[in-house]
């Protein structure tokens, strides 16, 4: 039985935290701004989902925002982020 291990990666991260007056990385605001894959609605921040049926999805305190190196934005929770990434100094 072969074994594998996961292949480094760097990715760029912001971990959101509710408040809409924070810098942010303008990969991030680029995307809100752009409003295919995020909504703002009220002081909240939704993931589209593409279902109408499912609707969007409230982005937690805490939840990290990723872009990996292909340009895909994607969010992880705090929990699974810190399992998979460290900070790179």
């Amino acid at each position: 039985m072969a074994s594998y291990a996961r292949k480094p990666q760097t990715i760029e991260a912001h971990q959101w935290n509710g408040d809409i007056t924070e810098k942010m990385p303008e990969w991030l605001y680029d995307a809100i701004m752009e409003g295919d894959k995020f909504v703002m609605k009220g002081r909240g921040l939704f993931m589209r989902t593409g279902e109408e049926a499912e609707g969007d999805v409230f982005i937690d305190d805490g939840t990290y925002i990723i872009k990996e190196g292909d340009g895909d934005i994607s969010t992880r929770n705090r929990c699974i982020f810190e399992s998979e990434w460290y900070l790179l100094k």
